[in-house]
Order: structure tokens, then C-alpha cells, then sequence
């Protein structure tokens, strides 16, 4: 068995590609991050409600999306 370059180079393409896939276009790492640590119930629903309030980016993001 041998491995050829062209085969790791598209291996390693796939998962930079999917990784792409996975991160929210239009949103900071810092509102990936809150979103979450919201999901996985680290952030209380006041604050959540609070970062809505004060971040319409994410507060338009999370209105439109219903992967969440």
C-alpha cells in the first residue's frame, strides 16, 4: 500500500473544509464562543438576554437562525 501526496493533500483539504463549514459567518470568535457556552447552559438567560440587548450582530444572528 502506498500513500500518495495528492491523497493526504485532499484529506487534509476535507477537513479544513469542514471545519469552514462549522464556523457562523458574520460572527466573532468571541460570539461563537458565547454562543456556546450559552448552549451548554454556562451562561444564565438573563445574561444571554443582556449580550442580545447589547450585540445586535448576534441578537440579528440568533432571530434568523434555526440551527439553534
Amino acid at each position: 500500500m502506498s500513500i500518495h501526496m495528492r491523497d493526504i493533500g485532499e484529506a487534509v483539504f476535507g477537513l479544513f473544509h469542514w471545519h469552514a463549514a462549522e464556523v457562523e459567518p458574520g460572527l466573532t470568535d468571541d460570539q461563537r464562543l458565547l454562543i456556546a457556552a450559552y448552549g451548554s447552559g454556562q451562561v444564565p438567560e438573563a445574561a444571554w438576554q443582556e449580550h442580545l440587548e447589547h450585540d445586535p450582530v448576534l441578537a440579528q444572528y440568533w432571530r434568523t437562525n434555526p440551527r439553534h
